[in-house]
């Protein structure tokens, strides 16, 4: 599991949304005695704009704030956006307000006057059901996926029983008029053939390489040629690459072989070419598409490592498809159960991924 559900609340950041002044500061305090960060402001359009600069862990939340919009109207729109959870102050409890204020799926209400210990349990229940809940999430993406990859391993096999015969039987005439034709010096019949047994073979190439890639099942641990798995990874995104002028560009240095379970790396470099191809896709002005992905094997301290780097050319946007912390925390939970781990290059350039993955001693065989 990727998180601890009880790990330090002084990691934790609130935001604290009131337009009474000495409140916000008084509350403020409270959760900084807990050991939380805290932040506070008064209006609902600057706390919209707020989180989309910093991350919060929780959002005290008054409802009846001052400005254009109320604290429910705020709330519903950070559950679109980001889904912090919300705690809502207030002093008002009849129906009609609990009534609109429970279509947001608050993660909870706290009635003004309260005390220091209902605010600090209604937080600490709120940040661990939030977690809790991301949890469950990445379980059930994770069973999602290996679902996933069952059922395609179950339709590559059929597809490649049913292919390869007819398939074979066509290479073979193709061969077989190819030879004929160079007989009587056809030329335009030739290159006929030479066509019908180039894309023949390119079709057993993809067939093979799904059965390749969907047969490891996740729990099977073998010897792993990096370089190689990236070069199966890249062939299954090639076609998309050719049509969106992507370049995908693989360097490697002379690598060891490492033991680890291929199906869950193969997720995990799938998923950041993905991130990385959707990113240019989104950036309509780039004069160059390009990924640049390198390997290669730095000792550090004396531990051997394979270090993968997965870089593209565009500017650092926010990826509107993959750039859920969901999606990344699997990513990340992948590879801490390979023993992996996966940072940042430069702080200022989202896209930009290395992937660090340890090497299994007895196996360190040069490839």
């Amino acid at each position: 599991m990727s998180m601890d559900p009880l790990e330090s609340h002084s990691q934790k950041k609130v935001l604290v949304v009131e337009d009474e002044r000495i409140i916000a500061i008084n509350i403020c305090a409270t959760l900084k005695q807990y050991g939380y960060d805290t932040e506070y402001l008064s209006d609902g359009i600057q706390v919209l704009e707020k989180i989309e600069k910093a991350p919060f862990d929780l959002i005290l939340m008054d409802i009846m704030l001052g400005g254009e919009i109320d604290g429910i109207e705020v709330a519903r729109i950070i559950k679109k956006k980001k889904d912090i959870p919300v705690i809502y102050l207030t002093a008002y409890s009849d129906e009609s307000t609990l009534d609109r204020a429970k279509t947001t799926e608050p993660a909870g209400y706290l009635i003004k006057p309260f005390n220091s210990r209902d605010l600090y349990v209604s937080v600490e229940m709120a940040i661990y059901k939030s977690q809790i809940q991301r949890q469950l999430k990445e379980v059930q993406q994770r069973l999602y996926e290996a679902q996933k990859w069952e059922t395609i391993g179950l339709v590559a096999a059929g597809i490649s029983h049913e292919v390869n015969n007819p398939l074979t039987s066509i290479m073979n005439f193709s061969d077989l008029i190819s030879r004929e034709a160079s007989k009587s010096e056809n030329i335009q019949l030739m290159g006929y053939a030479k066509k019908i047994f180039d894309e023949s073979e390119r079709i057993a190439k993809i067939i093979k390489n799904l059965v390749n890639y969907s047969e490891a099942t996740t729990n099977q641990i073998t010897i792993v040629n990096v370089p190689m798995l990236l070069n199966d990874t890249r062939s299954f995104l090639h076609q998309y690459f050719l049509k969106e002028g992507i370049q995908c560009e693989i360097e490697s240095e002379t690598v060891p072989v490492i033991h680890c379970q291929p199906q869950k790396l193969k997720q995990v470099i799938l998923n950041l070419l993905q991130d990385a191809r959707s990113r240019l896709l989104s950036e309509t002005d780039l004069e160059v598409r390009k990924i640049k992905v390198n390997i290669r094997s730095p000792e550090t301290s004396g531990d051997k490592n394979i270090v993968v780097s997965i870089q593209d050319s565009g500017r650092g946007q926010t990826n509107p498809r993959m750039g859920s912390a969901e999606t990344l925390d699997i990513t990340k939970s992948i590879l801490m159960e390979l023993g992996g781990k996966m940072t940042r290059i430069q702080e200022d350039t989202k896209g930009c991924w290395e992937i660090s993955l340890p090497i299994n001693k007895p196996l360190e065989k040069e490839i």
